[in-house]
């Protein structure tokens, strides 16, 4: 990312792009000028990112790369939060259910904007004695399964899930697995929530 205050490395991460796409298009800087008005050694020295380009020009080479202008600063946004977990790992958390059995392993973490949305992969056993409804008012989740069959509570009405089924809803209604219909059931919950 680079800082509005640097700006060699503008110059730079716009340079790179250009020349990127024009790879990515096969063209040759002869091509590239002919096809956009802009002179070879403009190009290059764009490319080398030892001159501020004007927005004409690169709107120009833009066009003959057949991409849109703003691919062009793409490396100068900030870098985006982003949460990776490989199959089979992730962190077990205690929640609410942890306390009823369940297993809850959480697999992803976000937050941009004061919303918070995070990922786990819960697993319910036939031994849980008890298994709750939850209420979360503000909160949104989805709900999939994974393997195993339920029944599962989302207001007033009960849902008959099995692998690949997938619930929406606003977190505000009581909810919850109700009926485990095979000795184990995996689903995976995706929770919103806005941070304040």
């Amino acid at each position: 990312m680079t800082k509005p205050s640097d700006p060699q490395g503008l110059y730079a991460a716009v340079g790179q792009a250009v020349k990127e796409g024009r790879v990515r298009s096969g063209m040759t800087l002869a091509q590239l000028s002919k096809e956009s008005g802009v002179s070879t050694a403009m190009i290059s020295k764009i490319e080398r990112g030892d001159v501020s380009a004007s927005l004409a020009s690169l709107n120009a080479l833009a066009s003959a790369m057949s991409l849109p202008v703003i691919n062009l600063f793409a490396a100068t946004a900030g870098q985006s939060e982003v949460s990776f977990v490989k199959a089979g790992e992730g962190v077990t958390v205690r929640r609410s259910g942890s306390t009823y059995g369940h297993e809850y392993v959480l697999i992803g973490r976000s937050l941009s904007d004061g919303i918070e949305v995070e990922s786990f992969l819960i697993t319910l056993r036939d031994q849980d004695v008890h298994i709750p409804l939850f209420y979360q008012p503000g909160n949104v989740e989805l709900i999939q399964v994974v393997s195993g069959e339920m029944t599962y509570r989302c207001g007033e009405q009960t849902y008959e899930m099995v692998p690949g089924d997938t619930l929406t809803f606003e977190a505000g209604a009581p909810h919850g697995p109700i009926v485990l219909k095979t000795p184990n059931v995996v689903f995976l919950t995706v929770i919103a929530s806005r941070k304040t």
